[in-house]
């Protein structure tokens, strides 16, 4: 999948979704595949300064990170092991916590990193998280059912029970397997 078929999340939780997805299974793409790609893709979002540089252990961290918001949005839900990873990844940086406004004016608080670098591009992320679940908008990003693709996207349906990044991609696909499977003579 060269570009990504879903829909923006709201708010921060929009730059969780694409660092979740800075691997492409499909198209064989890494964002995170080496440091100088983290420190770039980092840089380019405003999670690191374009002169910090990313460490061998920097790039483990968010390897780690990535595959743990990739269970975190998982519909069977995460393991104790995904949730102790998280918080030992996301409390590595100091936080504090801001105070700012909605669009509608309405106070509203967030995490957020006490000083540059990976461990607080973690944290600034983490907080997105946190903010995602206090606003009740985390349960709709979720991890595609197609096993090949995994891609996270922001459920925008009704009734909350999207499964795939794309339709005519991932859910198609899936489609046509379970057709053939189903009448595939015995």
């Amino acid at each position: 999948m060269t570009t990504d078929p879903a829909h923006p999340a709201p708010g921060r939780l929009e730059l969780v979704r694409r660092f979740a997805n800075t691997e492409d299974r499909y198209g064989g793409h890494d964002d995170l595949a080496d440091a100088d790609r983290a420190a770039a893709w980092l840089a380019e979002h405003d999670l690191l300064p374009h002169t910090e540089a990313v460490t061998t252990a920097d790039l483990g961290h968010l390897h780690r990170f990535r595959a743990v918001l990739h269970e975190l949005a998982a519909t069977t839900g995460p393991s104790a092991d995904a949730l102790n990873t998280f918080n030992q990844l996301s409390a590595a940086a100091p936080q504090v916590v801001r105070i700012d406004t909605d669009e509608h004016g309405r106070l509203r608080t967030a995490l957020a990193p006490h000083r540059p670098g990976v461990t607080a591009a973690i944290a600034e992320l983490a907080a997105s998280v946190h903010e995602a679940v206090l606003t009740d908008t985390w349960p709709r990003l979720k991890a595609c059912a197609n096993p090949d693709c995994a891609w996270l996207f922001y459920d925008t349906s009704r009734s909350r029970t999207g499964r795939w990044c794309s339709m005519r991609a991932c859910g198609s696909i899936h489609k046509a397997r379970a057709y053939r499977a189903r009448n595939r003579p015995h």
